[in-house]
């Protein structure tokens, strides 16, 4: 610790305002010194709160002014050496306080603040009078030699004055006046009688012991402070990076949007004229028809075969008209949707650029936080290593309490780990919305309510119904309850009447075929399917796929499809290896006996579960994907369910669950509203609005950041579907 002052009289000990050494230097509680006359009118023209020129950090304006800081005696003190130390570079003649001779000087009594020369310098060491002036005596030749040091230029200094008796040198101190330097007289009989009295060497002993610990526990923090410039600048390039990126993708979403209403309009032009030339075609051959014919028949109809010849043109005419029509519509629907679609990637690229222009000025506000952090950072370890360094008691009792409370701030502010600038560093925004709508399968199912009579639907059931497909019970018949939903299996001869596999029932059960109407043709795009148990061949390859897997059709030509299965995104194989599965809700069965037997006949891998009765460790509103079934105990069927939230997998009773879809949502997910969402009776978010989820709350809860709004909505997941 026993510092050369050599090291730090040029850069440490200037005003940062006037540039130039101390003069009366005032220390404020953030450790920055200034000179006094230049930061009075800094304290002068602020109300409450002075703020630091150099660190910004504010404190309260003390009642006196400028007085009301304290004076840094220690910068005081070095900053006489210095200039002292000018001096004598610059061999200039002083006049000698002993002889009063202008001479070249050997020495600086601190205690009569004067030069002395050589042969004053030793009587005035070895006389009565000034004997005790010895210690305060500093040779010139250390000066020129360097070999001062701050805790050496402390020992030469005198004690401080009593504060009330400046005549008397301080001998100890009042702790309950900040450490305040006072005679015995006053700490006994004045003032400071029965304050908290303290002596100078054991207070700065334990100053110095706090300022240690303080400066252990803040340089521990060092790479902290330091490093978040590196981070920060990390989350600024990768926030750069995801704009340019956000930006391409949009501007591909819409290249392809674009290129289908192009692909349309030339459909739509190529189908018009095929249309007129049909016509002409048809035109052309009426019209040569009738002129033969009117060339056999006798010229006293010719009349007749005029009119039917007009009457062909003018209905020619009204075809194409309507076919013109038809054109112009479909013309200006394209048109409209060109124009939605260059709106939608005019607010998709502002919202992206307003995200990243919010985000970039945010790193710029914590940039400046970072480094006002560093400079207070470097300028706390300086000025306690400065103050450790000179070894003045004096100095210790001064400066070392204010420096202690600093360090508390000082050391929370370098533990702050910023954790919000990894959100900063990324954008979102909704996808390009597709001009037209996937195309769905016609379903050619002819509902009863488009019969004029029960015996004509009847008769129309009994023609078309065939095995695979799904029927509902509109009237109870052999046990099976009305609205019971089932998949036909097989048919009873002669009367025609199906055998099916019934939902609610649990079971199979042959009804006749005038209780049934049919509500789908079987397996198309969308349905959801899984393997038969018919179908599993130990010499075939499943590639996993095996009859508890459940899986959605993407493509069917009626006699084989394409499913996206969880564990093979693209199983290709005949319909008939494939059954239907319907995925029900719990309420739409009459009790949970009838719900139980439905969920031991439709679950299966990967699907997502909610747990609705307490059993063994789970609880009621957890939800969970299953990874496995023990089928060898079918009557339980105990299922394993690895839980989303609560993280870990359990064993439970099949009847203890209810099936959720085909998957969970998970962060990242596009979903979108399926009804209004409502705060307070004010509508957060419309229905059909789009977003992303970005945490799960709970077994029931996510939040979600919907497109649009500048925050994330904390909603349940009855509220939000997949989106496609």
């Amino acid at each position: 610790m026993a510092a050369q002052l050599v090291e730090l009289e040029e850069n440490f000990f200037n005003c940062p305002i006037c540039l130039d050494s101390f003069k009366d230097p005032k220390l404020l509680p953030c450790l920055h010194r200034y000179c006094r006359g230049c930061v009075k009118p800094e304290v002068d023209k602020s109300d409450d709160k002075v703020k630091c020129p150099l660190c910004k950090q504010e404190c309260d304006k003390p009642t006196d002014g400028v007085d009301g800081f304290k004076t840094d005696f220690h910068t005081r003190n070095v900053v006489e050496y210095i200039q002292l130390k000018k001096s004598v570079a610059a061999e200039e003649v002083r006049k000698c306080i002993g002889c009063s001779n202008e001479l070249q000087v050997a020495a600086f009594c601190f205690k009569c603040r004067g030069f002395i020369c050589r042969k004053c310098h030793e009587i005035h060491e070895n006389s009565g009078m000034t004997r005790d002036h010895k210690e305060h005596i500093l040779a010139l030749k250390d000066v020129k030699d360097k070999h001062l040091t701050l805790e050496k230029l402390g020992s030469l200094k005198e004690a401080p004055s009593c504060s009330e008796h400046p005549e008397k040198l301080a001998e100890i101190c009042c702790v309950d006046c900040d450490n305040l330097p006072i005679c015995v007289v006053c700490g006994q009989y004045e003032n400071h009688k029965g304050h908290t009295i303290r002596g100078v060497r054991e207070l700065a002993a334990e100053e110095r012991k706090k300022i240690e610990h303080s400066m252990k526990a803040l340089r521990e923090q060092d790479g902290n402070v330091r490093g978040f410039p590196a981070k920060l600048a990390e989350a600024r390039k990768s926030l750069e990076v995801n704009i340019t990126e956000t930006k391409a993708r949009i501007r591909s979403q819409y290249n392809k949007e674009v290129g289908k209403l192009n692909e349309k309009e030339r459909e739509s032009v190529g189908l018009l004229a095929k249309h007129k030339a049909e016509i002409d075609r048809k035109e052309r051959e009426v019209v040569a028809d009738l002129n033969r014919q009117r060339e056999r028949e006798l010229k006293t109809v010719n009349d007749k075969y005029d009119k039917c010849v007009s009457e062909a043109k003018a209905k020619a005419a009204d075809e194409r008209g309507g076919k013109d029509t038809a054109a112009s519509k479909t013309k200006d629907m394209l048109t409209k949707k060109r124009s939605y679609l260059e709106n939608e990637l005019s607010d998709s690229f502002s919202s992206v650029d307003h995200q990243g222009n919010t985000n970039m000025k945010t790193f710029g506000e914590l940039s400046d936080q970072s480094t006002h952090r560093i400079q207070r950072y470097d300028n706390f370890v300086a000025v306690v290593t400065s103050v450790l360094a000179s070894r003045d008691h004096w100095t210790d009792v001064s400066c070392l309490p204010d420096m202690n409370v600093s360090s508390k701030q000082l050391i929370e502010d370098a533990k702050k780990e910023f954790p919000e600038i990894a959100a900063l560093s990324k954008v979102t925004t909704k996808a390009i919305t597709p001009v037209f709508a996937p195309k769905a399968n016609p379903s050619p199912v002819i509902k009863r309510d488009d019969f004029k009579s029960e015996a004509d639907y009847d008769k129309y059931v009994k023609e078309h119904l065939r095995i695979g497909m799904t029927v509902r019970c509109r009237k109870a018949n052999q046990g099976v309850r009305v609205r019971d939903t089932g998949k036909v299996i097989g048919f009873s001869i002669p009367n025609f009447n199906p055998t099916c596999r019934w939902q609610r029932l649990g079971g199979t059960r042959c009804v006749a075929y005038s209780v049934v109407e049919i509500v789908d043709q079987g397996i198309q795009v969308g349905s959801k399917v899984r393997l038969q148990q018919s179908a599993v061949n130990p010499g075939r390859d499943q590639e996993g796929v095996n009859p508890r897997t459940v899986g959605r059709v993407t493509a069917t030509d009626g006699k084989n499809c394409t499913v996206v299965f969880p564990t093979k995104k693209q199983w290709k194989g005949l319909l008939s290896d494939v059954e239907q599965v319907l995925l029900l809700r719990r309420s739409a069965f009459q009790d949970d006996g009838s719900y139980s037997a439905y969920v031991r006949d439709t679950i299966g891998d990967g699907m997502a579960v909610r747990c609705y009765k307490h059993d063994g460790m789970a609880r009621v509103g957890y939800t969970g994907r299953v990874i496995r079934m023990d089928e060898s105990d079918p009557g339980q069927l105990p299922i394993e369910v690895e839980w989303q939230r609560q993280g870990g997998t359990q064993w439970v009773k099949h009847s203890s669950l209810e099936i959720l879809g085909l998957r969970l949502l998970s962060v990242g997910d596009t979903v979108r509203a399926k009804q209004d969402i409502t705060y307070i009776h004010r509508t957060i978010c419309k229905k059909g609005g789009t977003g992303q989820i970005t945490g799960i709350v709970d077994g029931r809860k996510c939040n979600v950041h919907f497109v649009g709004l500048g925050r994330a909505l904390t909603v349940f997941f009855s509220q939000i579907e997949l989106s496609s």
